[in-house]
């Protein structure tokens, strides 16, 4: 493993970035990918230099972890702005760890990456877990990093995703108080 450690993605990447993307899809995928609608974002994201001045179109940045050829860790962020408002925000469209390489500090360096940007641009982040894997881990770990201001619920679940329940994310209520006595 390499350190964790984020670069700015080039278009060198793109294939190692699809190759996670696939990997994070399968893990956690809702609907079905479209790769035209994938690649165009891809592109606007590793290519900003192309995009016409007039283009009003999304503005994206991918951060990677590992060298050429065999990255470790991608995470995929849109400057955004909500259906009401003209604010903008940082929204994290993903963040994916390799399996082979979990056991490092590459998770904690996205979420570091995704915060300092949000910090450099001085705009709010958002960012979230829609996960059918690992879901209780994962939200232990943002809720580690992050303020939680809500959840996401999904209608109807599949019979292959894992339920997580607030006891799956904190313990049982025995853990719970053994925590708040320590």
């Amino acid at each position: 493993m390499t350190p964790s450690t984020i670069r700015k993605a080039q278009p060198y990447d793109a294939p190692e970035i699809w190759r996670l993307f696939l990997q994070a899809h399968r893990e956690n995928g809702l609907f079905q990918i479209a790769p035209a609608k994938v690649t165009a974002l891809m592109d606007r994201a590793l290519h900003p230099d192309v995009i016409p001045s007039y283009d009003t179109g999304p503005r994206a940045q991918i951060g990677v972890i590992g060298p050429p050829g065999k990255l470790e860790a991608v995470v995929f962020i849109l400057i955004a702005s909500f259906w009401y408002s003209d604010e903008l925000h940082l929204e994290e469209l993903l963040v994916y760890v390799d399996p082979e390489c979990r056991k490092s500090g590459h998770a904690d360096a996205c979420i570091a990456w995704m915060k300092g940007l949000a910090d450099k641009l001085e705009i709010p982040l958002l960012t979230g877990i829609i996960s059918k894997t690992r879901t209780a881990a994962k939200i232990r770990l943002y809720d580690r990093k992050l303020p939680r201001i809500g959840a996401f619920y999904f209608y109807p679940l599949d019979d292959n995703s894992e339920l997580t329940k607030p006891e799956s994310v904190m313990g049982n209520e025995r853990d719970v108080k053994r925590r708040r006595v320590a």
